[in-house]
């Protein structure tokens, strides 16, 4: 999709904005945009109002920079509606994690209209309401104060399709804007509609706080010429130094796909990890992008919105914490892990895993080089491989990727359980050095499962057989879930760490009793 901006006046739009309070603005912006299924072009029109924030003009703007480069990288399956309700789920979700991370990023309320062929939805988000005139009629439907963004972890979005009829006319704006309005002058206003009139109706709303948008649907040009949508190309030996849309690459990163992870920094001072697609951008690329920005968890990483349309394939994230590094390096530096340390860590992997299962995504390819460790034990699994998307035919694996169940290998059917294999095959590394016989790219049908009492000294009675089920060749025969496997590798340790437990208190009191 492309984006052209409304710079000019142009028949049945008028927007604006009004006075600015101390912590408190409105603004508005509107754009055409290339339709998704080669239909007529799309008006979208947006309206954010901001409470209680710092630098709130500065902030409006960066977060309607956000919102429409956000809606131009939305899946081309889905919807104009779905993509909108998606750029503003993706929204509240950031605020929210702002929110329960004590950085109160204020009051924000959303407004968004969506015109193309005659058709409006409307949708709303927080205390921003929509005023209907039809038939010398004026409809309100009020925003809700108490559901502003990043309140909660769910989006509370109200949603209206406006048919259009002759003579309607829609104003949108902050609620507290229209209970302080003369209606009556409004609404005589619409009676002399269309025409040059458009801005004339809305200047007298702007002598108020806030913003507000006029809009004619009827008297809407058809739309933009439509340019076509064509794939954003991959980037092709990237370079320390180099920019792209803005970001300067400052280093590469030593985990990730070699060569395609970099510390990249912004024209105005942010920081990201830039993460550079192996090819140019189709449906996958982005059904994956949009499968991490619905997971809110803290061991997936939060997406950065770019704040202009990029112009080719790359993820911008928030950059891990410089004390991080791969799976790899900490088992290099560690050696072989220990029941102990390794259970809070599978715990921390499989929640990531079931966070995007839940969201559509399975068949992972959970690379060592792609799972984060700091010190403290904290986990930051970055994925980007995987059989399943939603919405999109079964994807590629490479066969000699490691860990990978056989299934993935070959043209089976795939469920859950090819990650329950994955983990554990990453347990048993952990624990021993080696990779299981089933999960090598060299398997055949005759691989057996290697015992690991025979590798290591200590072991907790009981995780062979545990593993040994996970890493069954054949789908069925392993788990049906990921819990159970987490469940008996965490009973079994317990069970034994209470036994050890018990017999060294009745040895240190038989030594006691002896002294006596």
């Amino acid at each position: 999709m492309s984006l052209q901006w409304i710079e000019q006046p142009i028949v049945g739009l008028a927007l604006g904005q009004g006075i600015d309070l101390p912590g408190q603005a409105a603004r508005s912006r509107a754009a055409w945009i290339d339709s998704r299924q080669g239909d007529a072009s799309l008006l979208l029109v947006a309206l954010l109002w901001a409470r209680q924030c710092a630098d709130v003009v500065q902030a409006l703007e960066e977060q309607l920079d956000a919102l429409f480069a956000d809606f131009l990288c939305t899946p081309q399956g889905w919807s104009d509606t779905q993509a909108a309700r998606q750029v503003l789920s993706a929204l509240n979700l950031r605020l929210y994690r702002q929110r329960q991370a004590h950085a109160s990023p204020g009051e924000l309320s959303a407004g968004l209209l969506l015109v193309q062929a005659g058709e409006v939805h409307f949708l709303q988000a927080g205390n921003i309401g929509l005023l209907r005139y039809q038939q010398r009629v004026l409809q309100s439907l009020v925003g809700r104060a108490e559901q502003y963004l990043g309140v909660q972890a769910e989006l509370a979005l109200v949603q209206h399709h406006l048919p259009s009829e002759a003579g309607t006319a829609l104003l949108l704006g902050p609620q507290p804007l229209f209970e302080v309005a003369d209606l009556q002058a409004f609404r005589s206003a619409c009676a002399d509609l269309p025409g040059n009139a458009v801005s004339t109706a809305l200047s007298p709303l702007l002598q108020a706080p806030g913003a507000a948008v006029l809009l004619l649907p009827e008297a809407l040009p058809a739309g933009m010429p439509h340019e076509g949508c064509q794939p954003l190309p991959s980037v092709v030996q990237a370079q320390v130094g180099m920019r792209l849309d803005g970001w300067l690459l400052q280093a590469e990163c030593p985990y990730g796909p070699a060569g395609r992870v970099f510390q990249a920094c912004a024209e105005d001072g942010r920081e990201a990890l830039l993460w550079l697609a192996a090819s140019a951008a189709d449906e996958a690329f982005w059904q994956r992008e949009w499968v991490l920005r619905r997971c809110s968890l803290a061991a997936l990483p939060q997406v950065v919105s770019p704040r202009q349309p990029r112009r080719f394939a790359y993820l911008l994230l928030e950059p891990p914490g410089a004390d991080m590094c791969s799976l790899s390096q900490w088992r290099s530096a560690r050696g072989n892990l220990d029941a102990a340390t390794l259970l809070p860590l599978l715990g921390q992997l499989i929640d990531a895993v079931r966070a995007l299962q839940r969201r559509g995504m399975q068949g992972l390819w959970l690379s060592p080089r792609q799972i984060l460790l700091n010190e403290q034990g904290r986990l930051l699994l970055l994925p980007e491989l995987a059989a399943i998307l939603p919405g999109v035919p079964r994807q590629l694996l490479p066969a000699e990727a490691l860990p990978l169940a056989p299934e993935l290998r070959a043209a089976e059917a795939v469920d859950g359980r090819a990650e329950q294999f994955s983990v554990a095959a990453l347990a048993y590394w952990l624990l021993c050095g080696q990779w299981p016989e089933a999960a090598r790219s060299a398997v055949n049908d005759g691989s057996r499962y290697v015992p690991l009492a025979r590798l290591l000294e200590t072991v907790p009675q009981g995780w062979d057989g545990v593993l040994a089920r996970a890493l069954a060749p054949q789908a069925g025969q392993r788990y049906e879930a990921l819990s159970e496997l987490q469940f008996n590798l965490q009973q079994l340790f317990e069970q034994e760490a209470g036994a050890r437990g018990a017999t060294g208190w009745r040895g240190r009191w038989r030594r006691l009793w002896r002294r006596r």
